[in-house]
């Protein structure tokens, strides 16, 4: 089982390594917005498009409607406000790296991704996206869809432990790469590793030396780094779920899950 950075949702990392038996494959919220273009890089908290949430963890103003009713809400409410006001929202504490920050839709792609949410995820992407992008990202969404057993969404624990992973970074003076918020999503992937125990792949250099200097096992094969999580409490002392229990993610087989359907609906 593995967690894998942004830089390694590829169709072509995945053939690659495919022969190394590396288990089910995950990747964090924040590396499937990433990949899927919807956060503005240039732009510090801020989103060219995020899903509504439309699934048992947070209640949709889908639920219920007729499915007529439900594809007219969709395109209407999209065209508007690509970045929907029905999506999850969740505050990542202030750290030495940056203020306090607004993160959006980290439920709702991790929805969407376990439902096959299909259409739901190529009309917001059609109206946040110039149309040049839309192809290679439904690509993306695919090779997701496909490929990867689980989006983990972020919570508020693995965003705690974030801000306090944020502080060790800067308080090791190492080299902030882009911008702020480039930074402060390694963080949060690294966070998400270090709160589920799952392994974390990167073939980021500085990143795997910060992790060895975290007290993590790092190993290096060729340019991948595989970093195991120490059980150090960086972050504010909170109840912690049992490894064991599950954190809202499912690890579904590839042939049980849904297939790529861009014209189903988000109905259970």
């Amino acid at each position: 089982m593995l967690l894998l950075d942004t830089n390694l949702l590829s169709p072509d990392w995945v053939q690659e390594h495919a022969a190394s038996h590396l288990g089910p494959l995950f990747t964090s919220s924040v590396s499937a917005q990433e990949l899927l273009g919807m956060q503005k890089p240039d732009s510090e908290g801020a989103y060219r498009y995020a899903l509504p949430a439309l699934d048992e963890r947070v209640h949709g103003p889908g639920r219920g409607m007729p499915p007529e009713l439900l594809v007219r809400w969709m395109s209407e409410h999209a065209k508007k406000r690509p970045v929907s006001k029905q999506t999850d929202r969740l505050v990542v504490p202030r750290s030495r790296l940056q203020p306090e920050s607004l993160e959006l839709g980290h439920v709702a792609v991790a929805a969407a991704h376990e439902c096959g949410y299909d259409g739901l995820l190529r009309v917001y992407a059609s109206r946040g996206l110039h149309r040049r992008m839309l192809k290679p990202v439904l690509g993306k969404w695919e090779f997701l869809r496909r490929e990867i057993n689980g989006v983990i969404p972020l919570d508020d624990e693995i965003a705690a432990q974030a801000a306090a992973l944020a502080d060790r970074f800067v308080d090791a003076k190492l080299h902030v790469k882009g911008t702020k918020r480039n930074t402060m999503n390694d963080m949060l992937v690294a966070a998400t590793s270090h709160i589920t125990g799952v392994p974390l792949a990167t073939d980021d250099a500085q990143l795997g030396r910060f992790y060895r200097s975290l007290g993590w096992s790092v190993q290096e094969r060729d340019s991948l780094i595989l970093a195991t999580p120490s059980p150090l409490d960086l972050a504010p002392a909170e109840p912690r779920a049992p490894r064991g229990e599950s954190r809202g993610f499912i690890n579904r087989p590839a042939n049980l899950r849904k297939r790529i359907d861009y014209n189903r609906l988000p109905l259970r």
